[in-house]
């Protein structure tokens, strides 16, 4: 499982473009699920990662679109790991 620093750096990478690709949008996806499974603003995330699609569509968000969502994400992570 992803733990929350290696989800910032997930992020980061987004953000930045480093790594705007389907599979890393799926990683996010996955992680923000198991990682924050009764955070209802967060599932609005997670669907929007699920519509994910580089340049984006009809019903589809796109790299800027998504970045952003990142970007708003990484002001709600805890700073440290969380204690188990």
């Amino acid at each position: 499982m992803m733990t929350h620093e290696q989800l910032r750096q997930e992020l980061h990478n987004f953000i930045d473009g480093k790594d705007r690709s389907l599979e890393a949008a799926g990683r996010l996806e996955v992680a923000l699920d198991r990682l924050f499974p009764d955070d209802e603003e967060v599932a609005d995330v997670v669907l929007a990662l699920a519509s994910y699609r580089p340049g984006g569509g009809e019903y589809l968000y796109d790299e800027a679109q998504i970045a952003k969502l990142c970007q708003w994400l990484l002001g709600r992570l805890p700073t440290r790991e969380l204690a188990p």
